[in-house]
């Protein structure tokens, strides 16, 4: 047994290590290079358990066979209130449009037929995002145009959050600024199914203008591009498309990739396929909600306390038998991946790896350190 003097010094210097590491690297994991590592598995673990693609999910496609045949984009909006009105004798269960409707109408009357034929489908429309300039130093939400908030059944956002990697992964259930918190769209779209919207809308995120960001989630993505049946505008628009294929359906009304309007995203997969139109982003998201298996992030404590339990526990267990340390470090190291990967698969629950492995490693390269520096001091001479 140490003596007194060095078993004192021993657990001064395991504390100093088990308070600084998780600190360090915990600092560390917004930096470039763990950022990326942790994307880097999630993207990996995130297609263990792909769903189906659901089938009360469709996309009304602004495409090119669409833009071909009804004239160049922009289209007036008599054409969106003829979609409506086709679609009305076949009762979706909700209409989601994936276009801003910000601006008036340029025929006046066009508003005003739009929010008409609104009245006989349940329509929820998005609010556009207008960052913050040197002007206006507050961001802020542009809502629909008030004839058409007024006839919408939900007015939400449609933000996607970006990585740095520049895919999308999340969304967040609220944004806004101080004065009012915006739901996510596809969430009050969800809601249509008998989904509960959240009570509590979790750890609130807020950048440097103070907009806010609560509930942040994730889901998974039901394939690549082009995964879930898409119906042509046009098609639709003229009634070559059964009602029995959009009955009690959720059809989310946007553009895709051939219609060269610019809105398709990477998504995790993008190292595999071609990019995602937003509109299909946006019904993987719909999907994960309405099935209750969005993916949650630790926050706060949470996300401290598993950044640095690992970290302690492979302290302890050297300083109980330091004659296994090796085996505690490739133990534990394995336990924690283990840890992250069920988490994932079957609790829904992201916990990002990069930092408890990177320190795991590093408590016990620096604790073989001590040990060795500490043999070479009291050794006989």
């Amino acid at each position: 047994m140490p003596p007194p003097a060095r078993s004192t010094r021993l657990w001064v210097e395991c504390v100093l290590i088990a308070l600084l590491l998780p600190a360090l690297f915990g600092w560390l994991a917004q930096r470039p290079g763990l950022q990326e590592a942790n994307l880097f598995v999630y993207d990996r673990l995130l297609h263990l358990r792909r769903p189906a693609v659901d089938p009360g999910i469709a996309i009304v496609g602004i495409d090119a066979k669409s833009i071909d045949a009804l004239g160049p984009w922009p289209w007036p909006r008599s054409l969106e209130a003829d979609l409506l009105d086709r679609l009305a004798p076949a009762a979706p269960r909700a209409v989601m449009f994936d276009l801003f409707m910000t601006t008036p109408a340029l025929r006046a009357d066009d508003d005003t037929r739009l929010a008409a034929s609104m009245a006989r489908v349940p329509v929820f429309l998005p609010v556009r995002f207008d960052a913050a300039t040197a002007a206006r130093p507050q961001s802020r939400f542009l809502e629909p145009v008030p004839t058409l908030a007024r006839a919408a059944a939900g007015v939400g956002h449609v933000n996607l959050l970006v990585d740095s990697d520049g895919a999308v992964r999340e969304i967040n259930r609220f944004e806004g600024d101080g004065r009012r918190q915006v739901p996510y769209l596809g969430m009050l779209v969800a809601a249509r199914s008998g989904v509960d919207l959240p009570a509590t809308r979790g750890h609130a995120g807020e950048r440097g203008d103070g907009w806010r960001m609560q509930g942040r989630f994730g889901f998974r993505f039901a394939g690549t591009a082009a995964s879930y049946p898409v119906l042509s505008f046009v098609d639709v628009l003229r009634g070559r498309v059964p009602a029995e294929q959009l009955r009690d359906r959720i059809l989310l009304v946007g553009t895709m990739t051939d219609s060269l309007l610019g809105d398709d995203l990477n998504v995790p997969a993008r190292r595999f396929v071609a990019p995602m139109p937003g509109v299909e982003v946006h019904a993987n998201a719909i999907q994960a909600l309405r099935a209750g298996r969005t993916i949650g992030f630790p926050e706060g404590a949470a996300r401290a306390a598993w950044m640095a339990l690992p970290v302690w526990l492979v302290l302890l267990l050297c300083v109980w038998r330091p004659q296994a340390a090796t085996a505690w470090v490739i133990g534990m190291l394995a336990a924690t991946f283990l840890a992250c990967t069920a988490a994932l698969a079957w609790g829904a629950l992201w916990l990002p790896p990069a930092v408890p492995l990177l320190g795991i490693a590093t408590a016990g390269v620096l604790w073989s350190w001590r040990r060795a520096v500490d043999a070479l001091r009291h050794a006989p001479p």
